[in-house]
């Protein structure tokens, strides 16, 4: 039998039964209704086919759904695909923890700051609040406890109080330079300095001579474009 035809037995077949069923009290109106009582009817909420529910067979009106619909959640509030979920998450390699050991401060920062370079398009790494806390949660240890102490202290007023930050700063610059001033191995700088003035280019090799120089500087903590230390850069070559 082709499938319109079918439609069509079945329709027959459902409003001949409908027909043949005994009247219901949803099927007539009562006297209230016709004095003009505007109260919903069965049919007018359901339609025609006797589509019942334990509400109709109580005698009672339907009610509203639960909840006012104001703000559904539908699946456009899904993830639309695995990047958009995956680009709110760290990935790579957790730096390693801190435990105040002033001669790694310089390699656990710059690990640290290239992780969360990495990771530039998280909120974690775009606000620096939660950039300094999660900084905050990789020291451990006797030696930093009480300066994280403090710094936790430093944080909440800097919520209760933007204003403390310079215009041309933000939290995570502040609390870097004062973990530099805490943490930094002087000795480490100094005996970067004495290198740097004992450095000479071997075999013409400027290229390993750059590099050595560069390397050393940053430990040393020193300004490459200060006059000074072009002079010792100058110094070193034949």
């Amino acid at each position: 039998m082709p499938f319109a035809e079918a439609i069509i037995a079945t329709t027959e077949a459902v409003q001949k039964k409908q027909k043949e069923r005994p009247p219901t009290p949803f099927d007539n109106p009562s006297d209230d209704e016709e004095d003009g009582d505007d109260r919903p009817r069965y049919k007018d909420v359901f339609g025609s086919f006797g589509m019942r529910s334990s509400q109709t067979v109580c005698n009672k009106p339907p009610h509203r759904p639960r909840g006012t619909g104001d703000d559904p959640f539908s699946l456009k509030n899904l993830p639309q695909n695995d990047k958009e979920d995956k680009a709110r998450q760290l990935e790579g390699i957790h730096p390693d923890k801190f435990n105040g050991d002033c001669s790694q401060t310089t390699r656990f920062l710059a690990t640290f700051n290239r992780f969360m370079l990495m990771n530039y398009r998280v909120d974690i790494a775009k606000d620096p609040i939660m950039h300094s806390i999660y900084f905050l949660s990789l020291l451990e240890g006797p030696k930093c406890k009480g300066w994280v102490d403090a710094a936790d202290r430093w944080l909440c007023h800097v919520v209760e109080d933007p204003s403390m930050i310079p215009r041309q700063s933000n939290t995570w610059k502040e609390l870097e330079k004062h973990f530099k001033e805490a943490f930094s191995d002087y000795t480490e700088r100094e005996r970067a300095q004495d290198e740097l003035k004992k450095l000479k280019m071997k075999n013409d090799n400027l290229d390993k001579y750059l590099a050595t120089f560069e390397t050393q500087a940053l430990c040393a903590d020193i300004d490459m474009n200060d006059h000074t230390n072009l002079r010792t850069f100058a110094l070193g070559l034949p």
